[in-house]
């Protein structure tokens, strides 16, 4: 069953972000590998692999089609990342942090949606909760910071 077009375009826009997150881990990976973050790191990137595979198939069982990028947001936002991290290792930490409150707000503005099924609503309810989960790490990380110098992007 189709989603109404402004339901779809939010779940299309959440996927763009998703592709967007993977791509800022990525980058954030190459600032902290060997370092103690890149563990962390590494897991919360899988975790935006997975939701990209879910919102897929949502997408796909309503009609859609995935986007193939991030788009013109996603790219800037690497480059932009890429930079700072060459400032120091506090801002990195703190671009991710940024994209999962938009992630976040924007899992909990399409579960406001009364449209929405209940399959929907599950899969998207654990997205929400990977994401808060994501804020959780990340502040954990950015807390650690101050404690250690910063350090040179590989």
């Amino acid at each position: 069953m189709a989603l109404p077009k402004p339901l779809m375009d939010s779940l299309l826009s959440q996927y763009r972000g998703e592709l967007s997150a993977i791509e800022a881990y990525d980058r954030a990976l190459q600032k902290f590998a060997g370092q103690t973050e890149e563990g962390a790191l590494r897991q919360l990137r899988e975790d935006h692999v997975s939701a990209v595979r879910r919102l897929g198939a949502i997408i796909r069982q309503h009609g859609g089609v995935e986007p193939d990028s991030s788009g013109a947001w996603g790219s800037l936002a690497t480059s932009l990342e890429g930079l700072a991290s060459i400032v120091n290792d506090e801002v990195p930490l703190r671009v991710l942090h940024r994209g999962e409150v938009v992630g976040y707000e924007g899992y909990a503005k399409i579960l406001a949606d009364p449209l929405l099924a209940s399959e929907v609503v599950q899969e998207l309810q654990i997205l929400l909760d990977h994401s808060q989960d994501h804020l959780i790490r990340l502040e954990t990380m950015l807390e650690a910071l101050p404690a250690a110098p910063n350090r040179p992007m590989i």
